[in-house]
């Protein structure tokens, strides 16, 4: 499987944005962030997980909850790769993701649509995400570029946003760095700033 070879060359994943198109089988990547937020001059702390593996050539899984302390909803995310390059590594999958409420607050389980593609080259990969809510009428999504400095040395960059009906935008970029220790092991440091009110 060529997709197989070209796991030990892949670039390093980004921050948040979901790979574009599902992992091989048998592949997993296993992304724990530890988050501290500042705002109108008070810090807060805060961690995510997520969790994404293969189940068959064209599916992925994706379990995740990016501010775990704060969101009150976990997602399970299905991947569905309909276009994939010769190599495996970009392409274009639909999505279907389900929201489990995790807080006692939170009550409804919330379905999303959306999509996701991926380009990637020895050096470097972009990756993006578009993701709807029909019950609150909202778009989020996300794009990512990754870019392998020197082996074990990657750059990142990513666009964050989200838009409710009748309510502005809100639009966060991220900048950070993400280096090898170890064979299996990534160690990551980004900065993310808001760039809407």
């Amino acid at each position: 499987d060529k997709q197989m070879d070209n796991m030990e060359e892949e670039v390093a994943h980004q921050f948040f944005t979901h790979m574009g198109i599902p992992e091989a089988v048998g592949m997993y990547s296993l992304r724990v962030s530890v988050l501290s937020t500042q705002m109108d001059g008070k810090s807060t702390g805060d961690f995510g997980i997520h969790f994404e593996t293969g189940l068959s050539k064209f599916v992925g899984l994706h379990i995740r909850n990016d501010r775990f302390l704060n969101n009150s909803h976990s997602e399970i995310m299905f991947q569905f790769a309909v276009i994939r390059s010769k190599d495996g590594m970009s392409g274009f999958s639909p999505l279907i993701e389900f929201e489990f409420p995790t807080k006692k607050d939170a009550s409804r389980i919330n379905t999303l649509v959306g999509f996701s593609t991926a380009l990637v080259r020895p050096r470097f990969s972009i990756n993006q995400v578009l993701h709807y809510n029909p019950r609150e009428d909202m778009l989020d999504g996300s794009i990512a570029l990754v870019y392998k400095v020197t082996k074990g040395v990657f750059f990142v960059v990513e666009v964050l946003g989200d838009k409710m009906q009748n309510e502005p935008a809100i639009i966060n970029v991220l900048a950070g760095i993400k280096v090898k220790v170890y064979k299996n092991f990534i160690l990551g440091f980004g900065y993310q700033h808001p760039i809407t009110n």
